[in-house]
């Protein structure tokens, strides 16, 4: 999984506001009332898609004029791109959404680790055992191609974690 800020962004507006559209005017009409908490990231989508001349002037009247001019002239010399300096520049609760981001993105990674660890102990215990992979994925009901992927070629992505530990849990069960 390739999680890019973007499209974390439209994920997190989705999730916070509790619609499931990515329209900046819905989203900004929640921010202003029931949803204040999607404001931040709502800023940082449209700022990253180039439309944040529409959602100034969508929050014109609202509470929200006020604080996303002043973040519009911080980030106005900033790459859209550049999560660093706009996390530097923007005021302190813009950098909540960055932590989020990162923690999401770190997660990923963090399982691939993980995954990657398993792998070792899941092999030992398929050898041991005289257990093919093909005979694995049998009985477990998964893909071949991609418990092959995970356990021959070392490829942490094509398993997720859960699915990495119902292999080793199977593989280590057969001792027992």
């Amino acid at each position: 999984m390739n999680l890019t800020f973007r499209g974390f962004l439209k994920n997190y507006c989705r999730e916070l506001s509790g619609l499931d559209t990515l329209s900046l005017k819905k989203l900004c009409s929640a921010a202003a009332s029931e949803a204040p908490r999607v404001a931040e990231p709502l800023f940082l989508l449209a700022l990253v898609e180039g439309k944040l001349p529409y959602l100034l002037s969508l929050a014109s009247g609202t509470w929200m004029e006020r604080p996303y001019q002043q973040a519009a002239n911080l980030a106005s010399s900033l790459s859209p791109t550049d999560c660093e300096a706009l996390e530097r520049a923007l005021p302190h609760r813009y950098g909540n959404v960055f932590r989020a981001y990162r923690a999401v993105r770190e997660r990923v990674v963090a399982d691939r680790r993980i995954s990657g660890l398993m792998r070792k102990k899941t092999l030992d215990a398929l050898h041991a055992n005289n257990v093919s992979i093909y005979r694995l994925c049998k009985d477990l009901g998964l893909n071949l191609g991609n418990v092959y992927a995970y356990l021959s070629k070392g490829d942490a992505t094509k398993v997720s974690r859960d699915t990495a530990r119902t292999i080793m849990e199977y593989a280590v069960g057969l001792n027992a």
